[in-house]
């Protein structure tokens, strides 16, 4: 029987309060992939805003930070939108391709709404309109790569088997052939050497004979 105190119920529950966090892990997994995506666009964003501040000639801090905002605000409420829908009618594995297309019209919608907000409540409607049709257009284009498929590479369509290029690339088979003539080739050489071994052998020997008669 082992003398070890067991732990209380009391000093437990702590633990599992911290294990689990403020928030739950799927609001977690929500919010990282559109805070990323916020990032790398209002990132672009900055540089983007420098840029046109450098060619109005007015100030490049104030122009990246507002810009570098906007388009963050944009990119994060896209994709979360855009995350929530795809998650609401399956998840990644689940959802077909017309699926992904509504998914990202209401994200463009959203973005659109954002967009409206910022520059002011009148435009909201056209925004939306605007970034909707985007999105989906994006989506279209996006499903269409990815159903691509990938050209199989011919090996008879190459620059090597041109007649304009100094070099040929062979095929397996043109490499075995070429091997086996070009063995052919010095198997007739050592033919012809040895015939004329013999005949030298023959004149040495009839050269002897003369000398003993």
């Amino acid at each position: 029987m082992s003398d070890k105190p067991e732990p209380s119920s009391g000093a437990m529950q702590p633990q599992q309060n911290k294990k689990r966090g403020i928030l739950p892990p799927e609001i977690i997994d929500l919010m990282v992939a559109p805070v990323k995506v916020g990032t790398w666009t209002g990132a672009a964003g900055v540089l983007a805003g420098v840029a046109g501040a450098i060619a109005r000639d007015t100030s490049p801090v104030a122009s990246g930070a507002v810009t570098g905002f906007q388009w963050f605000a944009l990119g994060g409420s896209f994709w979360f939108t855009r995350s929530v829908a795809v998650r609401a009618m399956g998840g990644d594995e689940q959802v077909r391709p017309v699926d992904k297309t509504i998914a990202s019209t209401i994200g463009g919608s959203a973005a659109g709404a954002v967009a409206g907000l910022i520059r002011g409540p009148g435009k909201i409607v056209p925004a939306m309109a605007m970034w909707g049709v985007l999105g989906a257009g994006g989506q279209i284009v996006a499903n269409g790569l990815s159903n691509r498929k990938p050209k199989v590479k011919d090996e008879n369509d190459s620059w090597f088997r041109s007649k304009w290029s100094p070099l040929k690339k062979l095929t397996d088979q043109e490499y075995i052939d070429m091997m086996e003539e070009k063995i052919l080739r010095v198997d007739v050489d050592i033919a012809l050497i040895d015939d004329r071994i013999a005949e030298l052998k023959a004149i040495d020997q009839k050269d002897k004979d003369e000398k003993r008669v």
